[in-house]
């Protein structure tokens, strides 16, 4: 949530430091990739006596101040603030009555610190939220209870304690997002750091996870499993985020990344990766999204991180991205300064992997070709490969995965264009609407009510110029550094004449975290 805001003309720029919540008109079509026109801006400022959201905003001067917005119903709740005792409140924005207020939650003290680089996740339509992980972490998943807006209420679950199977995961800046599969949904987490595997001597930060095993958490049974994927996954990041899609006739769900941070390889990326489930198979269609990137056509080594949170699916359909901190290797290119060259807004058309020049309000999603040439189908879904290739983790699994929210398990009938290599046995499931958001980090935002939300820390003055882009040749990967055991300050995304949302915002129903850097000026 805490992060850097710019209202740039042509002849001044704007500085204000209040606090404040934005929003971003989503229900009329408009370029992206340029500046955000200011008309579709409103601002609502966040007052001291809000507490929770205010802390979270300004507490911390190098943008650390972070925690959790959960979107749920008609209301934002803001978690985090940095309190150094553990308090039983949250900050409450009614998105339709434009009114803040700050609501008791009964079930214990659980809002305690800053909570950075944790993962998050809102579940609009059950009124649940959750969050695990990141720093000032006390352990277990948090699950807030929304449903009857007048009785909050949330518990704090631990294996043995409100949850089963295995312990729950202890990930930081990774991705934690929705699927609405099995009795009540289930979350699907991944990525990140693992600091339940230790701490790297050599970086002093936790070692990265292994995104071959994938963390499910069915919402109905409290249970964890860690499930074996396979393909080709990413590995080594941080500061990603990710969507979630759902085949048009339910047989599976694409959840894609975007970006991130690699403490060992010094650099951020511009990849673009899927895990199709129930298969969980990772897919690359990285080759597909840099025909189109343009950011990846101005240095072929420029990369967007500290995107935990930062995305968002729109209508199933189209992924927005707002913010980031760009670089080229492990060089900043916005240094907390707009830019022409990158701006703050991007939309990537999830059925062609192509990033487009503006958001389009009616599009709809089907199954690209890349995917379903690993699991088989066709554009309407029909996928044929629905077990993992190491099998699932648990029977119990299996069975959730084949049902749907609301709904049936019922056997797809659509005849398949595409037969993958390795065919395991067939299961759908009816279509929904995906509700739910992406864990993460900078700028969060959340489709609420046709808008995205996000909060500021702070408007700063930062000199509008052009960035002179090093032309870096990309080494071979490093050993890791000895790293800083802090949070390094994040720039914000560029745009002139812009409202730009910075690289270390975080809000609304996805995750929250910051990536392990090297200094912005690698000659530091």
């Amino acid at each position: 949530m805490s992060g850097n805001y710019s209202s740039v003309s042509f002849d001044s720029q704007e500085i204000a430091p209040d606090p404040s919540l934005f929003s971003l008109n989503l229900t009329t079509q408009f370029p992206v990739e340029r500046s955000i026109p200011q008309a579709l801006l409103n601002n609502d400022t966040i007052n001291s006596d809000i507490s929770i959201a205010y802390q979270s905003t300004v507490r911390i001067s190098n943008g650390d101040a972070t925690g959790a917005l959960w979107n749920i119903n008609d209301t934002i709740y803001v978690f985090g603030g940095g309190f150094k005792e553990p308090i039983n409140t949250l900050s409450a924005y009614n998105t339709t009555t434009n009114q803040w207020k700050e609501v008791n939650v009964t079930g214990g003290n659980f809002n305690f610190g800053n909570r950075t680089s944790s993962q998050y996740v809102s579940v609009p339509d059950s009124g649940l939220g959750f969050i695990y992980g990141g720093t000032d972490y006390m352990g277990g998943m948090i699950r807030l209870n929304a449903s009857d807006p007048d009785n909050l209420s949330w518990t704090n679950e631990t294996l043995g304690n409100g949850s089963h199977g295995i312990e729950v995961p202890n990930l930081e800046s990774g991705a934690m997002v929705y699927i609405p599969a099995g009795d009540e949904g289930m979350l699907i987490t991944f990525g990140g750091g693992n600091v339940t595997s230790g701490i790297s001597p050599d970086s002093g930060w936790p070692y990265d996870s292994d995104w071959l095993t994938v963390y499910v958490y069915d919402i109905a049974s409290h249970t964890w499993w860690a499930q074996r994927a396979s393909g080709d996954a990413p590995s080594h990041r941080t500061g990603f985020c990710a969507v979630v899609t759902e085949s048009p006739d339910g047989s599976a769900f694409h959840i894609t990344t975007y970006g991130g941070w690699s403490l060992l390889y010094q650099r951020s990326f511009e990849d673009v990766q899927i895990l199709s489930i129930p298969s969980f198979t990772w897919i690359n269609a990285t080759g597909l999204s840099s025909n189109t990137n343009k950011e990846q056509q101005v240095n072929s080594t420029v990369g967007r991180d500290s995107l935990t949170g930062a995305c968002q699916a729109y209508r199933g359909a189209q992924m927005i991205v707002l913010g980031g901190e760009i670089r080229a290797g492990a060089y900043s290119l916005t240094n907390g300064a707009c830019s022409n060259t990158f701006e703050p807004v991007r939309v990537l058309d999830l059925s062609t992997y192509e990033w487009k020049n503006e958001l389009n309000t009616s599009a709809s999603y089907e199954v690209p070709s890349i995917i379903y040439n690993k699991i088989g189908g066709n554009a309407t879904g029909g996928a044929i490969s629905t077990v993992p290739a190491a099998g699932f983790a648990d029977p119990t699994l299996a069975s959730l995965l084949q049902k749907h929210v609301g709904g049936a398990t019922v056997t797809s009938s659509i005849t398949p264009s595409t037969t993958p290599s390795d065919v395991a046995q067939s299961s759908s499931v009816n279509s929904g609407a995906i509700a739910g958001g992406v864990v993460g980090g900078i700028v969060a935002l959340a489709l609420v009510a046709g808008m995205a939300w996000f909060l500021i820390r702070r408007k700063r003055q930062d000199q509008a110029a052009e960035i002179t882009i090093p032309q870096q040749k990309w080494e071979p990967p490093v050993p890791p550094q000895e790293m800083e055991a802090t949070y390094g300050r994040l720039p914000e995304a560029g745009g002139v004449p812009i409202h730009e949302v910075a690289a270390g915002s975080h809000v609304v129903e996805i995750g929250v975290g910051y990536p392990r850097h090297m200094p912005t000026n690698p000659t530091e």
